[in-house]
């Protein structure tokens, strides 16, 4: 090779690793310095496995999602992962140590705490919804169950519905004007069923039909009682001082968190 062709080579080269080395740093710019998401402490599968403040191995759809989106962006370093109880979640979010929440669910309560990524396109028909969840209502095979009348469920007379208190299934049937038995978590409203404490329990399904297909044992006690009661969409919702504070951000993570989901065949679509 003659010199003169050599050095553009080595020339050529050298500008390319700025390039990269400018963009990687913008990147990095462009992440918060500190970065906390929450996630459910109960399992939520597919979207989350395992119980407790330990992620599994795998994680589920959902941790995976959103460690992708975050190293896309360069900005995984930054971010740490944690699994909360909701009532934790709550204070945390009000006292400012959480930033983004996994696993919200649309028009419940901990929706009405964040900020939820807006409709995308011309006339809004895109929304950045990871997923579609079904909140059902389950018996004990031995109770009688709900029967399905022409505007919903009709409870048997004097049945109590469990709820986990504070989520979406407690709001759920109080719009509906159920007589509730609250739990603090979805185990507890579980076990109160299985008890006979309550003849149903009105719950999201992700929590409980993989059990279900899974527990040979407890599918013999549990049965699901007829179509979803409610559909609501799961979101990463963000602390809305966050969201305010780094928009930019926050925009960027829910459209690469969207492609995470599509990639994956989640329900998440953006506009072309």
């Amino acid at each position: 090779m003659k010199q003169s062709s050599w050095r553009r080579c080595v020339v050529i080269a050298v500008v390319a690793l700025w390039v990269q080395a400018g963009r990687a740093a913008g990147t990095e710019g462009n992440c918060p310095a500190r970065l906390r998401i929450s996630f459910p402490d109960a399992p939520a599968e597919p979207y989350l496995q395992g119980r407790g403040d330990a992620f599994a191995t795998p994680p589920g759809q959902l941790v995976d999602w959103v460690r992708g989106a975050l190293k896309r962006l360069g900005c995984d370093a930054q971010a740490e992962l944690l699994r909360l109880p909701s009532r934790r979640v709550r204070a945390m979010i009000d006292s400012g140590e959480l930033d983004l929440v996994a696993a919200v669910a649309q028009g419940g309560p901990m929706a009405a705490l964040l900020t939820l990524p807006p409709p995308q396109g011309a006339r809004g028909q895109f929304d950045l919804s990871l997923a579609q969840v079904e909140y059902a209502l389950y018996a004990h095979r031995d109770a009688v169950p709900a029967q399905r009348g022409a505007s919903g469920p009709v409870l048997p007379p004097q049945a109590r519905v469990g709820v986990t208190a504070g989520g979406s299934a407690e709001r759920l049937a109080q719009e509906r004007g159920w007589p509730l038995e609250p739990a603090p978590s979805h185990e507890s409203a579980l076990q109160k069923l299985l008890a006979g404490r309550t003849p149903l329990l009105l719950m999201h399904s992700y929590y409980l039909d993989e059990r279900l297909r899974r527990d040979a044992a407890l599918a013999r006690q549990v049965v699901r009682v007829g179509p979803p009661v409610e559909r609501l969409r799961l979101h990463v919702g963000a602390r809305p001082a966050f969201a305010a504070q780094q928009p930019a951000f926050v925009s960027r993570f829910w459209r690469e968190l969207c492609r995470q989901s599509a990639a994956a065949g989640g329900a998440c679509r953006l506009p072309p």
